[in-house]
């Protein structure tokens, strides 16, 4: 069998580029690799199977619930309760003086500024 003038100085342009000595079998193993590629394919067939495992993981889980109880108290002791009842209204007084001064402060104040505004002068008279 030839090989075409053009495929044969190709293949010779190759091997002196690469330093290749032996031509012939250079060109007798080009054939070999051909034809094996020709027969078997370009790539060989890798197959593969695909295994899908299943992985259950249970975690545990902390739950932390609040109660609020609430207690009634009863007093017992009627001279606490006195006391306490005391206290209680001492308290309310004191509050009720409390508020009616800050209204009397209040009403001071108001009238000090209508005084400010009728002589426009300060408390020193300048």
């Amino acid at each position: 069998m030839e090989i075409p003038k053009d495929l044969s100085n190709d293949i010779w342009d190759f091997c002196r580029n690469n330093n290749i000595t032996n031509i012939d079998d250079f060109t007798l193993k080009l054939l070999k690799q051909g034809f094996t590629s020709e027969k078997f394919g370009s790539t060989p067939m890798i197959t593969t199977k695909e295994k899908i495992v299943e992985k259950i993981v249970e975690v545990p889980v902390e739950k932390i619930v609040e109660k609020i109880v609430e207690v009634p108290v009863t007093m017992v002791d009627d001279e606490v309760s006195e006391n306490l009842k005391k206290y209680i209204k001492l308290y309310e007084e004191t509050q009720s003086k409390l508020n009616n001064a800050l209204n009397e402060i209040a009403d001071i104040k108001k009238q000090l500024d209508l005084e400010k505004a009728r002589n426009k002068k300060d408390l020193y008279g300048e």
